[in-house]
């Protein structure tokens, strides 16, 4: 529990940073979307995984402001702690980086969906663009972070 609270603030504290300071064209990643799907990997409990999924997105949507529809990263992140917890029992070494970025893009494309609808309706092309760009710059981020603080390491072993 310690150790989900201590990467909990580091969390924040990252997701703070990119919002502010390095969003490139008004894109940027979601550090806390990577932290629901890897913090819910070595989780056995599925409903235990996505009422921390809801509560980490509804802390996003209250606390950190990443959007404005309330509920919307909750609905995202539960969806994504269910998926991450569900394939808890197909973990092996070698797939561990197939399974944590195809689950967030998963995540970013079902945000996407519900953030940029009127995009999707209106210019189909634009909203992929949007989701392609979004996806790109976090699956980067994401994997930097993971190697930087060798995650893989400590979520295998828990």
């Amino acid at each position: 529990m310690r150790l989900f609270i201590q990467y909990f603030c580091l969390a924040v504290i990252l997701q703070l940073i990119f919002s502010e300071l390095l969003t490139i064209n008004g894109f940027q990643p979601n550090i806390m979307l990577l932290f629901v799907i890897l913090s819910q990997m070595s989780q056995s409990n599925t409903s235990k995984a996505v009422m921390i999924g809801f509560l980490v997105g509804l802390v996003c949507d209250l606390v950190l402001f990443t959007g404005i529809y309330l509920g919307l990263s909750s609905l995202v992140f539960s969806i994504c702690a269910f998926i991450a917890s569900r394939i808890r029992f197909n973990f092996v070494f070698r797939t561990f980086d197939l399974y944590w970025i195809t689950t967030l893009l998963i995540g970013i494309v079902i945000y996407c969906l519900f953030r940029y609808d009127f995009l999707f309706f209106s210019n189909f092309f634009l909203f992929l663009k949007s989701v392609i760009s979004i996806s790109l710059y976090s699956v980067f981020v994401s994997f930097i972070l993971v190697k930087l603080f060798s995650l893989k390491r400590i979520i295998l072993s828990a």
